[in-house]
């Protein structure tokens, strides 16, 4: 009897734990994502992609050595980055061509940007120090870019020569980074340009095989494909793309993915649900950038220097600036001049409170090292997010936005040589002083930072009047100026006034910590925004 008994228990055990089994299989196959955009946009922005607001990754690359050379011409709007399509023009006086032939080869004997790429050697790129000083940065996600519309992998790659790990440093420079930046617990970013790849070089082609005098440029010549796997046709350019990019999803799982260019085109439903499955095989939240290449409402939304964004999108979003102050000085120049940290910061502050966030490209020069005024603005910003951070990361806007300066911040770069205008960007630093003032909140905690800093003993918050509603019996508990600590405040008709330490935290952005009495008045979000990033 007992053992009948046993053999009962055992079978229902079996049983049940078939069950489980068919139920847990039943549940992943159900979990993964399918290459249609019905499956794939189920995926959801992760929350900590949305606690973010701070990210860095770097144009460097092939295209980096001819910030170096002889240029009459300004860096105007991807003239450097794209100096491939000047290197096989047929005209004998353009000038990207005659540097390229001066420091490279001819290109009528055959040489072309893979010889480029073979004298690109990064010899002085050192991850541990690139991961510091993104570390000090204050960034919470950070990598590089990945392949930019030259078509060169930053990294070791089993389907192309025209690659890190076979042609110039022989190295695997993006696994190196993103591998020591895991070792932190940085969350790391990888962007992806070659979706324009295939156009580009389709255009150069034809303008070679028009002119006989090229007839042996390394473009026309398969032999070469080995390096150019962006040529022979659209499907060879398809199934090549989708390799390389399954590819270095296995090889390196990244956390966020950035797309430039290729949305819904060359298999990239394909690439997405590989990603978003390998998020999934990690048991990880995953993030892709939207830089209007999937439609409204799908992944973290990416502005190009705010280029078309409203002041206020209720969806996560992004701007993506350069380090340094041209509009468009993506990759490193010799006379490139960078940003301010102070006016980086103002801009991050401004963001945040509407929203966003801002991911931040950095110029490493050819050979994997900074300039000075790199490292000092990454550092400038790290300084001031170690004592106002709190002010920024995991922060959600309030119901007021903030004050002074709100509108019209677009502004516009001129060519010094024939006054044509640059896209719209956005915003204007310029125009903050410390009587702009900027709110996020988080939990049931009220920010407020000036966008500069007074010169008087004290702070003026109009928008905090004792008749605005902050709260549910609408009274403040205390201030605390973050970098110092408690200080005197008196609400008035005017305003809320903060009296100021003699000594300050800081000279360029001063943050608020006020705790309210009763619930915090909560932003009524508008639901879904029509509004999405412009294709550029």
């Amino acid at each position: 009897m007992k053992k009948l008994n046993l053999l009962l228990i055992l079978s229902a055990f079996l049983c049940i734990h078939a069950s489980a089994q068919e139920s847990t299989s039943d549940k992943d196959k159900v979990k993964q994502y399918e290459a249609n955009w019905e499956s794939l946009r189920q995926h959801q922005v992760p929350q900590w992609a949305q606690d973010a607001k701070f990210g860095i990754y770097a144009h460097w690359g092939v295209y980096t050595q001819n910030g170096d050379w002889e240029h009459t011409k300004r860096n105007w709007g991807n003239y450097y980055i794209t100096g491939y399509k000047g290197y096989y023009s047929t005209s004998d006086s353009n000038e990207q061509r005659l540097l390229f032939e001066k420091h490279i080869g001819n290109v009528k004997e055959g040489i072309g940007y893979k010889d480029m790429a073979k004298q690109f050697k990064a010899e002085k790129f050192d991850p541990v120090y690139w991961a510091d000083i993104i570390e000090k940065s204050g960034a919470k996600y950070a990598g590089m870019c990945a392949v930019h519309h030259d078509g060169y992998l930053m990294w070791d790659s089993e389907h192309t020569d025209l690659c890190a790990g076979k042609t110039g440093p022989e190295r695997d420079l993006n696994g190196e980074l993103l591998a020591e930046l895991k070792n932190r617990g940085i969350k790391t970013i990888a962007s992806f340009h070659h979706g324009r790849t295939v156009k580009h070089f389709e255009k150069v082609v034809k303008t070679l095989k028009a002119d006989e005098r090229f007839a042996n440029a390394d473009l026309l010549n398969e032999d070469y494909y080995n390096y150019y796997w962006y040529l022979g046709g659209r499907e060879r350019f398809t199934d090549k793309r989708l390799a390389i990019t399954k590819e270095f999803i296995d090889k390196y799982s990244p956390d966020v993915l950035w797309f430039d260019g290729g949305g819904g085109k060359y298999d990239t439903e394909n690439i997405l649900a590989h990603f978003f499955n390998d998020g999934l095989k990690h048991n990880k939240e995953v993030c892709v950038h939207n830089k209007g290449n999937f439609g409204k409402n799908f992944g973290l939304y990416s502005y190009e220097n705010g280029h078309k964004r409203p002041s206020y999108v209720d969806w996560p979003w992004e701007d993506d600036t350069p380090s340094g102050t041209g509009w468009c000085d993506w990759q490193w120049d010799k006379n490139m001049e960078y940003k301010k940290s102070e006016d980086v910061i103002r801009r991050l502050v401004d963001l945040v409170s509407r929203n966003g966030g801002l991911l931040l490209s950095m110029n490493p020069r050819p050979d994997g090292s900074f300039d000075k005024g790199q490292e000092d603005l990454l550092l400038g910003i790290g300084k001031w997010l170690k004592q106002n951070g709190e002010a920024i990361y995991a922060t959600r806007p309030w119901t007021i936005i903030g004050e002074g300066h709100m509108e019209d911040l677009f502004y516009y770069q001129l060519n010094p040589g024939n006054g044509a205008k640059s896209r719209a960007i956005q915003p204007n630093t310029a125009l903050f002083d410390h009587t702009d003032i900027r709110f996020t909140t988080n939990n049931n905690i009220l920010y407020a930072t000036t966008l500069g800093v007074t010169k008087a003993d004290h702070v003026l918050i109009k928008s905090l009047n004792s008749s605005t509603n902050i709260s549910s019996i609408n009274k403040i508990e205390s201030v605390e100026l973050l970098g110092h600590g408690k200080v005197k405040y008196k609400r008035e008709k005017t305003g809320l006034r903060i009296a100021l330490p003699k000594e300050l935290p800081n000279n360029v952005a001063l943050s608020f910590k006020i705790k309210i009495k009763g619930q915090l008045e909560k932003r009524q979000e508008l639901g879904t925004n029509d509004v999405i990033p412009a294709q550029t």
